[in-house]
This record gives C-alpha cells, structure tokens and sequence, in this order.
C-alpha cells in the first residue's frame, strides 16, 4: 500500500522520512500532456467563414474541432457570451459544463483571404494571448465550431500557439518533467511518491472527507498548481482548533474504495483507508494545502473559471512543501518545532 505509518499521536505523517522521491525525465509541457491536439482538423478560416447563415436567429452546429492558421486583427476584450452558452446548451453540453465555462472575453482574427471575424476565447487563455500574441502576429487556434449566426460562424478557442516561442528556450536542466509526469520540475507543487507496481492501494493520509472525485483520465490543465494529471480524489481535514488542510492524490489509476466502489462525494475516510489505486506510471503525486491567510491565490481567472464551482474549493490555496509542514503548530496540538 502506498502510505505512511502514522508516527505516535501526529496528525499528519512525518514526511522526509518515508517518501521516495524518483525523477524521470522526458521531453514535452504541461499543457502538451493534458490537451489532445490530434482531435482538431485542419481547416481554412475562409471555408468555414462562406458556410450558409440563417436569415435570421442561429444555426447550432456540431462543435466540430478545427485548427485554423490566422492573424490577430484586434487583442479584444470582455464581450457577452450569452449566445455561446446558449447555443452549447442547445448542443448537448451539460448545464454544469455549461455554467462552469470560463468564458468572457472575445478577440478579431483575419482570415487568409483578409476577412475579420470576433470569436470567444476562455479566460485562461485571455490571460496570455493578448502579451504573447502582438496585434498582426500569426497564431494557430484549435476552436469548436458552437454555432452559425447572421455574422458568421461562432468559434470558441480552447488554446492557442504562436509561431515563435513567446519566451527564449529554457535550459534543459528547467525543462525536465516531474515523476509524475503532469508538471515540469520548476513549477511541480507537491512531492511524488513511487510504488513497485500498478494497481497498489492508495491511503488516506488522515480522517477526512472526500470533497472532489475527478475520473477523467486525461483531466485539462486549467491553470496552474491545477495541473492536467488525470484521475484524482480530495480529501478536506479539519483539525480540533478547526483549522483546515486539503489533500490531493493525483495520477490514480483506478478510483476504488476499500469497499470496491469509487469513492462519493461526501463521504468519510479514516487515516489509512483506501481511496484508489496506483496507476500505470507507478506515481503517486500528492499535495497538501492548507487553508491560510494568505494562501489563497488572487488570480483573477481561477474566480471566474472555478470560483462558482463548490468542488473547486481546494483549488484556490496555494500547495506546500509536505515535509516542510508543520501540523503540531497549524493544528494547535503542540508547539511549532521550527
């Protein structure tokens, strides 16, 4: 089992101690293992932009994924997204899907041919286009085709890439990935733990309750210290002065109780029990965030993606180093021992 021997009364384990830390390196980024390029068609800006449009009202298309080589006419900004969510909704995509979508900004691109058209981008993308991407700059845009309307067709960017690098190539040694694999080694925020096989059972740290259950196996990286790590479970755990501490255990091969069922929302583990399995990479990623003053991220777009979403919460305090922790003097059971 991956886990930690609970030391004496410690409500949390001691951590340098007990974890195995095994970097392997490979090429790639962050954003590269969680987003599927592969799916999105090369298409012309121009083709899509003489489709037939209703006299009146929308189309509702089939949020079909195309790559489009454009330029950036206009850096944009806010715009209402009101047609976009409910012309997605008209598609098929779910209500949680649909409210959860970070969405409220807009930008021109100009078609080979000259042609302008406005279309939606997600805040966390808006966060970098506009600096990486200067007014005449070429950029590929990987969009779903949402909607058609009297304008023209409704796209909406779910990522970007410019021609040239936005930053000069880190060395080497900065680029090197995680054992985990979700994160490079410079902005990695947690520790990995190494198993011997696939399939071990994964541990509940302490008495908890599980707050989030994400089982897709290739979950988006949203925004940073979120990461695109696949399958995970929360754990919220509250200490006797009620101060509180998040759990995070990533890159999960199969999501199985110690009863043979995916963990709920809601329920209740104690210190030891089994919340999952180790997966193909033999990689347990573990984080702990505690919830302090001055520990939640400011960031603007993490309010607007996540901040309405309750199993999102975690999300928001910043991950610390486990082995630097100090639960005796966060949890008011003993003197800090630094």
């Amino acid at each position: 089992m991956i886990g930690v021997t609970r030391v004496g009364t410690r409500p949390f384990v001691t951590w340098g101690v007990v974890v195995v830390l095994a970097f392997v390196f490979a090429a790639g980024s962050r954003a590269e293992a969680a987003f599927d390029y592969a799916r999105y068609k090369e298409a012309s800006l121009d083709d899509l932009m003489a489709l037939p449009r209703p006299a009146k009202g929308v189309d509702i298309s089939n949020d079909a994924p195309f790559k489009l080589e454009v330029t950036l006419a206009d850096a944009g900004g806010a715009c209402s997204t009101e047609l976009l969510k409910r012309s997605m909704a008209m598609s098929g995509f779910t209500k949680e899907q649909v409210d959860g979508l970070g969405v409220s900004h807009c930008i021109t691109v100009r078609s080979a041919k000259g042609r302008d058209l406005k279309v939606f981008v997600q805040d966390i993308l808006y966060g970098f286009l506009p600096r990486e991407v200067p007014v005449g700059g070429k950029l590929t845009l990987y969009a779903i085709h949402v909607f058609t309307s009297t304008d023209g067709p409704g796209l909406l960017v779910n990522e970007f890439q410019t021609v040239q690098p936005a930053e000069p190539a880190k060395p080497q040694s900065e680029a090197k990935m995680a054992s985990c694999g979700c994160w490079t080694l410079g902005d990695h925020p947690g520790i990995d733990m190494t198993a011997d096989k696939e399939g071990m059972p994964v541990a509940a740290m302490e008495d908890g309750v599980v707050v989030k259950v994400e089982a897709a196996e290739q979950t988006p990286g949203d925004l940073p210290m979120i990461g695109g790590c696949g399958r995970y479970v929360v754990l919220k755990h509250v200490y006797p002065n009620g101060a509180v501490v998040f759990t995070r255990y990533v890159h999960l091969g199969r999501l199985v109780d110690s009863k043979g069922k995916v963990p709920a929302v809601g329920a209740r583990v104690k210190n030891g029990e089994k919340i999952g399995e180790v997966g193909p990479s033999k990689v347990l990623h573990f984080e702990l965030r505690p919830v302090a003053q001055g520990n939640a991220t400011s960031d603007p777009a993490w309010a607007q993606r996540y901040g309405g979403i309750a199993d999102m919460e975690w999300s928001q305090y910043q991950p610390v180093d486990p082995q630097k922790f100090d639960p005796d003097a966060f949890g008011g059971s003993g003197e800090s021992r630094k």
